[in-house]
C-alpha cells in the first residue's frame, strides 16, 4: 500500500468525529494503523475533535506529529458529531470517505469489507450493519430500530441500520449534501435522492469499554424532528411550496367540504341556526391560507440561501498535518498583544 504522504489525492479518506474521548484515542490510532495494508490505495485519517474538555486534542496532535497519514481538526466549541463530519468531509482528499466512531465499538478492519463494493463498481454507498449490537437493548437498540424502521419506510431505503456511523461514500455524493444540525445520519437518504447505489454490509459491534456514551433516549425526539425536515429537504428541498402547497390543498379541500355542509344545511334543510362547524370551516380556511404563504416565503428563504452560499456550521480553531493549502473555516487565535 503506497503511504499516503506519496499521492496528492489518496483513495480512501477516514473521518472521525470525536469529543472526550481521551481514553480510546491511542488505542483507536493504533487498530487503525493495523487495518490500513488491508486498505486499497493510499490512504488519510481526519481525526475532527469537536470541542473536546479533557487531554484529546494533545494526544491526537502527539500521534499526529508521527504519522504522515494521520490529520486532525480542533473546533473552537462543541459543535455536535453533524458539524465534526462536515469539517471532515470538507478537509478529505480521498476518492472515498469512510466514516468511523471514536469510542471503539466500530471495528477499523470493517473498512476494507465496506469498500470493497464500491471499488467493484457495485455501490456508491455501504453503510455498516450491526446485526448483533452490544448496547443497552431498551434505552439504545429498540428506540434505533423503531428509527430505523419509520426512516426506511419513509425514504423507501432498503437499509436497516442508519444508525451505525461506520459508513463509505464516494466522496462526490458527499460534495452535494448539505448537513447541519443533526442530520447526518440521513446522508444515505440524500445520496439515493441523488442517484448513489445504496447497500449494507454487516459489521462488528462491540461494547464501549472506556469513557462515556453521548447517545440516550433523548435523540428520539430528535430523530423524529429530524425525519420531518429530511423527508422535505430531500423530496422538496428545491421546491418547498409544493410541500407546504399539498399540505395547504389537504385544508382547503376539508374546509370547502364543511362549507358545503353548512350551505347544505342552510339551503336545503333550512336550519340557518348557528352551528360550530362555521368556525371549523373558517379556521380550516384560515390554516390552509397560513400554510400557502409558508410554502411562499420558503419557497423565497431557499432561493435565497443558494444565492448566499458558502456558510458552515463549524469553526475550526487548530489544524496539525495539514500543507499550506487554502482552509476554509479556520479561525485563527491570535495571542494577545503585550503591554508596554
Amino acid at each position: 500500500m503506497p503511504a499516503p504522504s506519496d499521492v496528492d489525492r489518496p483513495f480512501l479518506s477516514i473521518v472521525i468525529p470525536l469529543f472526550n474521548e481521551e481514553e480510546n484515542i491511542v488505542p483507536l490510532i493504533g487498530e487503525i494503523e493495523a487495518a490500513l495494508p488491508s486498505i486499497p490505495g493510499g490512504c488519510e485519517v481526519i481525526l475532527v475533535d469537536d470541542g473536546s474538555r479533557d487531554s484529546s486534542w494533545e494526544r491526537i496532535a502527539a500521534a499526529a506529529s508521527e504519522r504522515p497519514w494521520l490529520r486532525a481538526l480542533r473546533f473552537l466549541g462543541n459543535r455536535g458529531q453533524t458539524a465534526a463530519m462536515v469539517a471532515g468531509i470538507d478537509a478529505a482528499r480521498g476518492t472515498l470517505v469512510a466514516f468511523l466512531d471514536a469510542d471503539l465499538q466500530n471495528d477499523p478492519r470493517d473498512i476494507a469489507r465496506l469498500v470493497e463494493p464500491i471499488a467493484a463498481g457495485r455501490a456508491d454507498l455501504v453503510c455498516g450493519w450491526r446485526t448483533h449490537r452490544a448496547d443497552n437493548p431498551l434505552l439504545r437498540t429498540l428506540p434505533s430500530r423503531i428509527a430505523n424502521l419509520l426512516i426506511r419506510k419513509s425514504f423507501d431505503l432498503q437499509v436497516h441500520d442508519l444508525g451505525c456511523t461506520l459508513k463509505v461514500c464516494r466522496r462526490a455524493f458527499l460534495e452535494e449534501i448539505q448537513l447541519y444540525g443533526e442530520m447526518h445520519r440521513f446522508i444515505p437518504c440524500y445520496a439515493q435522492a441523488q442517484g448513489a447505489r445504496v447497500t449494507e454490509v454487516e459489521v462488528n459491534h462491540r461494547p464501549r469499554t472506556r469513557g462515556e456514551s453521548k447517545y440516550g433516549l433523548s435523540r428520539v425526539g430528535k430523530v423524529l424532528v429530524d425525519l420531518a425536515t429530511a423527508k422535505m429537504l430531500s423530496s422538496y428541498g428545491s421546491k418547498p411550496a409544493y410541500f407546504f402547497g399539498k399540505i395547504g390543498l389537504a385544508f382547503l379541500t376539508m374546509a370547502t367540504a364543511a362549507f358545503a355542509l353548512v350551505a347544505w344545511r342552510a339551503l336545503v334543510l333550512g336550519r340557518a341556526q348557528a352551528t360550530p362547524m362555521i368556525f371549523v370551516t373558517v379556521m380550516l380556511f384560515m390554516t390552509a391560507l397560513v400554510c400557502f404563504m409558508s410554502g411562499l416565503l420558503a419557497e423565497i428563504s431557499i432561493r435565497v440561501l443558494h444565492q448566499a452560499g458558502g456558510a458552515r456550521a463549524y469553526k475550526v480553531v487548530e489544524r496539525v498535518g495539514f500543507d499550506a493549502e487554502p482552509a476554509r473555516n479556520v479561525v485563527v487565535l491570535q495571542p494577545p498583544a503585550s503591554q508596554s
